[in-house]
């Protein structure tokens, strides 16, 4: 892609170094040695990129950055200096510098930084693009997800709103348990009622019964004064009880009792409470194991299992990363105040081949530091990736070591969903030959999706 280019510097070499090098890549390219002349230049030829040193004989370059900003080109602009305090620094990526670089300037920073505007630059022209919606049509509620698990997860919460009957939601860290509880009661008869929330695993065992029942004064060493529990809080709402297989086993006992006649005390007290709250408990753990194990009670695990949603892995309905891309681009964009409108081919591709072990909070986190990354509208690919290789150096440095057939079969089947298996692509992906994939599908038994067909 050819490029305008402006530099503006009073070093002569190294104005003449940087037109050599850009015009040899098939740049057009502007020259300044002054502030002055080379904002001119910028307001009559409206470049692509400007090249500004902070340093000019009648100014500051920070300052000419500030007046381009305020023209509203959309010019990506690269400051140089051969001073290396952290506070110019600073100012200029908060002014809105696309890079800052160093003296002696390294032609390979010079030529990435290029690169990358060239890569937004061509995203921008291409129709993988998303719309930036007002807030008033944005709504932080929706669960996303349009695959045929989440249709049943949606069925489920429907039947699970009509009735106040308890609610077991199970799925691993970071499926989104506790906004699926959310959506239950945001469409019960209770939706006007308090939701309240209590993760069982942040708090010491001692405390638990007091956090869930509430205490009198007096009842224990710095209980100054009588203290309403979570249930109480609750009212006719909702309980929300996140992380329910951690509840210590002599809590169990007593949460059961208030299961079944609705009846508790606080801790230390001799008056008995009625509440009409709602359990929705949420766990990422098996508690039918733990039930067998004798770590949970069997009598309290059937009592909230009337009513259960499976939630899955995000690496098992890969066809939603999609919408929830969308989604949470939208989200970020609102609540950061950033408009990244694009991403580059081949992103949603590079996602779908993650395992994605932190679900759909990973998900989110990995598009918020893209995000903040950005410099423009649009999501590279190759930042992208870096993220995604860094949050995968991190799982393999927790995990246990795999073999490499293990390895091997997953990132094979990993790559035929996120291209709908089709297998001709896979192979040129995977670098291997037609006939090779073929003979390790064989090899590995791996198997299409439900709905998908063989390419």
């Amino acid at each position: 892609m050819k490029l305008k280019i402006l530099l503006i510097d009073d070093e002569i070499s190294i104005l003449e170094t940087l037109e050599m090098f850009f015009t040899e890549k098939g740049h057009q390219v502007m020259k300044a040695e002054t502030g002055e002349t080379g904002f001119a230049l910028f307001r009559d030829q409206l470049p692509d990129i400007v090249i500004i040193d902070i340093h000019l004989p009648d100014g500051n370059g920070l300052e000419i950055l500030s007046r381009i900003h305020n023209e509203g080109h959309l010019a990506k602009v690269i400051m140089i200096t051969a001073y290396h305090d952290m506070a110019t620094t600073i100012e200029a990526m908060k002014s809105g510098a696309f890079d800052y670089i160093h003296k002696p300037l390294d032609v390979d920073l010079i030529e990435d930084a290029i690169q990358r505007v060239t890569s937004i630059l061509e995203a921008e022209q291409e129709e993988k693009t998303f719309g930036l919606p007002q807030s008033k049509d944005f709504n932080p509620n929706l669960i996303i997800g349009n695959s045929d698990q989440m249709r049943k997860i949606f069925k489920t919460i429907g039947l699970a709103c009509q009735k106040r009957t308890t609610v077991l939601i199970q799925g691993e860290t970071g499926t989104g348990k506790e906004v699926v509880a959310r959506a239950i009661h945001r469409n019960s008869i209770a939706a006007n009622e308090p939701f309240v929330t209590l993760d069982c695993s942040s708090v010491v065992t001692n405390l638990i019964e007091s956090e869930l029942f509430g205490h009198v004064e007096g009842a224990f060493t710095g209980a100054n004064r009588t203290q309403k529990g979570k249930i109480e809080l609750a009212g006719n709402g909702t309980l929300f009880l996140d992380e329910i297989g951690e509840l210590a086993y002599e809590v169990q006992g007593k949460l059961l009792g208030f299961l079944q006649r609705h009846e508790y005390m606080r801790v230390g007290g001799q008056e008995t409470l009625k509440s009409n709250c709602r359990i929705i408990a949420a766990t990422n753990r098996d508690l039918f194991n733990m039930v067998n194990q004798h770590e949970f009670r069997r009598d309290l695990f059937y009592r909230l299992r009337v009513v259960i949603i499976q939630l899955p892995p995000l690496r098992e309905r890969l066809s939603d990363i999609d919408d929830l891309v969308d989604y949470f681009l939208q989200k970020i964009n609102l609540r950061l105040n950033t408009e990244v409108l694009h991403f580059q081919a081949g992103v949603l591709e590079r996602l779908k081949v993650h395992q994605w072990p932190g679900n759909v909070r990973e998900l989110e986190n990995v598009l918020i530091e893209a995000v903040v990354q950005t410099r423009g509208s649009v999501l590279l690919l190759n930042d992208i990736d870096k993220i995604l290789r860094k949050y995968r150096q991190t799982e393999e440095s927790d995990s246990s070591i795999r073999s490499l057939v293990s390895i091997e079969k997953e990132h094979i089947k990993n790559t035929l969903d996120a291209l709908n298996w089709r297998r001709t692509e896979a192979a040129q992906r995977l670098e291997i030959s037609l006939p090779t994939l073929r003979s390790k599908i064989q090899k590995y038994n791996i198997k299409p999706p439900d709905g998908c067909s063989f390419h």
